[in-house]
């Protein structure tokens, strides 16, 4: 699908709030929500050490023989039917709808075991549109079982007990209608369920904008140069995986303890990632995030440089506190033209030019990804 289509074209308006309330939430329909973990981690140790899982406590539901009970949708490897959670062992109580894209619902959720109720936690649960949206979250997942694989037997082997800076995904759960109301009568689908997290990276740059003086990064010098390491860590196991995320913004980062002086970020949504040599066409991306030459030649395949860009613009909201070409996204075709021309910098207002200039080297690093357009080779050295 190519990124000049107009129905390819995303324009982030997810985090315009409608509400007044200052609770937490999250408005990216990819996110997962802002409550914490209960306070019993046993069954987040249970599922993080898959492979040591009683295989009871994972399936597809069955359907029996002579019944009118609804069938299950066939996912279409044995992986992702290996990545199921019984519903015989496991329960699913919905809370609070998080956000709505066009091919998902998320929502909070808890998950318990049937026979101990005080094993439960809090998750993000990513809930398919429809039966033909189910494809995405199976795509979806595979991807994330393709970083865990990585994390299991490639990262902690390379860089010690550094965070991973992916979401966990803890497994796959089948709703119907009686669980959610939004569902098909007919239908049983398999969903996401992710690790969710303090709040995502758009709100943290709002709160800490408050908070940070004029001539310094909106979230702060300390919490700007940890998300640079943080998207360094993510292009990197990237690379190694030979593969593109293809929608990185600051909508798809969370912020793990927040409050703390060192931050930790995860990437999510992974609808749109995938091995490169997969990839045929360009998949669905978020226009202020995306690179220009992916406007300029719709047959230009999503590679490492595409993804590094958008790790810029990503550090560029974060230094000036606002999002890329914002203002702009009232006319879609004008914001193609200024994307496609990579204008993002002659844009910035006197304000947001003296949070990034304030130190050296955060104007340093990102004139050498957003006008350079440097490789991650040269920006190694920079990692702290």
């Amino acid at each position: 699908m190519s990124c000049l289509g107009t129905d390819s074209i995303t324009v982030d308006t997810t985090n315009v709030s409608t509400t007044g309330t200052t609770e937490p939430y999250y408005n990216s329909p990819t996110s997962p929500s802002s409550q914490k973990f209960d306070s019993s981690h046993v069954l987040s140790n249970i599922l993080d050490t898959r492979p040591q899982i009683p295989k009871h406590y994972i399936g597809v539901p069955k359907t029996p023989s002579g019944t009118k009970s609804l069938t299950p949708y066939k996912l279409k490897s044995k992986s992702l039917e290996n990545f199921v959670l019984s519903s015989a062992v496991f329960e699913i109580k919905l809370d609070r709808l998080l956000g709505k894209g066009s091919n998902s619902y998320v929502h909070l959720a808890t998950l318990s075991t049937r026979e101990t109720k005080n094993m439960a936690m809090q998750f993000a649960i990513k809930i398919p549109t429809a039966k033909n949206k189910v494809k995405l979250i199976e795509k979806e997942t595979e991807f994330l079982l393709l970083l865990r694989d990585y994390r299991d037997n490639t990262w902690y082997r390379k860089y010690g007990n550094k965070p991973f800076p992916f979401v966990d995904a803890y497994g796959l759960y089948y709703l119907d209608k009686t669980h959610f109301p939004m569902l098909k009568k007919t239908d049983l689908l398999p969903c996401l369920l992710l690790k969710n997290s303090d709040t995502d990276l758009f709100r943290f740059i709002n709160e800490r904008r408050e908070l940070t003086n004029a001539y310094e990064p909106a979230i702060g010098l300390k919490n700007w140069f940890c998300l640079f390491n943080f998207l360094l860590d993510v292009l990197q196991v990237l690379r190694d995986l030979e593969a593109v995320h293809c929608d990185i913004k600051t909508d798809n980062i969370l912020v793990e303890n927040s409050s703390n002086s060192e931050p930790t970020f995860k990437l999510i949504d992974f609808t749109s990632s995938a091995e490169i040599a997969d990839i045929h066409e360009q998949p669905e991306m978020t226009l202020q995030f995306t690179a220009p030459e992916l406007l300029k030649d719709q047959n230009k395949i999503p590679d490492f440089s595409t993804d590094l860009y958008s790790s810029g613009l990503v550090l560029l909201h974060a230094a000036t506190g606002s999002a890329p070409y914002h203002g702009y996204d009232y006319d879609p075709y004008y914001l193609i033209t200024l994307v496609k021309e990579g204008k993002v910098l002659e844009l910035l207002t006197r304000e947001e030019l003296n949070r990034m200039t304030g130190n050296p080297q955060v104007q340093e690093i990102l004139e050498l990804i957003l006008v350079k357009r440097c490789t991650l080779e040269e920006l190694l050295p920079l990692h702290t």
